[in-house]
């Protein structure tokens, strides 16, 4: 359940390939249960990050894990929209066991 959405400016291309695939290659981590949403931006004030994204992992991976997952989501991002690392911003929410609803059932770990 590595679930990222990630805010894109407007002015971000699109890179080839598939993104999914490159993160799991960042990570090290398997694609399985990988999802990313792109969603666009239409205005960002303050700080201006280029791509912001929201990950979301439950509770049961562990902190190397968490690291691997998220540092190689900045990673791949920053590649596939040929960004400079400092352009790309990742914030992590750990979902804990029973706060997710898949299929209709709740989920737990």
């Amino acid at each position: 359940m590595p679930i990222a959405n990630c805010i894109i400016s407007s002015d971000c291309i699109e890179g080839s390939g598939n993104l999914v695939e490159l993160w799991s290659s960042e990570s090290g981590i398997s694609s399985e249960h990988m999802t990313i949403n792109i969603i666009a931006s239409s205005k960002q004030i303050g700080n201006k990050y280029r791509v912001m994204a929201n990950l979301y992992l439950p509770s049961m991976w562990s902190d190397q894990n968490i690291t691997e997952l998220q540092v190689g989501l900045a990673r791949a991002l920053a590649q596939y929209f040929t960004l400079a690392l400092s352009e790309v911003h990742v914030v992590t929410s750990i979902v804990k066991s029973g706060l997710v609803v898949e299929s209709g059932e709740k989920s737990t770990w």
